[in-house]
């Protein structure tokens, strides 16, 4: 299945901050997968420096990434398809 990075501009986010949004766009991808089409978070990734935050999804259209993260309350500053990811094996 094709991987999208979303990614938005956001200041000041803390660790729980960062959680509890995680926490709502894979719980709004598990509500639309459940009604539509198969759609899932695989990892979301903090950049306090940068202040950005991404999240890597897994769906077969880009408008399902768009209506989980518009569920959320967050639509991305950006939608990249066509993304590939690896995570170590020991990671």
């Amino acid at each position: 299945m094709p991987c999208f990075l979303a990614e938005w501009c956001r200041t000041g986010m803390t660790d729980h901050a960062v959680s509890g949004f995680a926490h709502l766009l894979e719980s709004m991808a598990a509500e639309l997968s459940a009604e539509t089409t198969p759609i899932r978070l695989l990892v979301t990734l903090s950049v306090p420096s940068d202040d950005a935050l991404y999240g890597v999804f897994e769906a077969e259209t880009s408008e399902s990434v768009l209506r989980t993260c518009t569920r959320a309350g967050a639509l991305p500053h950006r939608l990249t398809p066509q993304v590939t990811t690896w995570i170590a094996e020991n990671a």
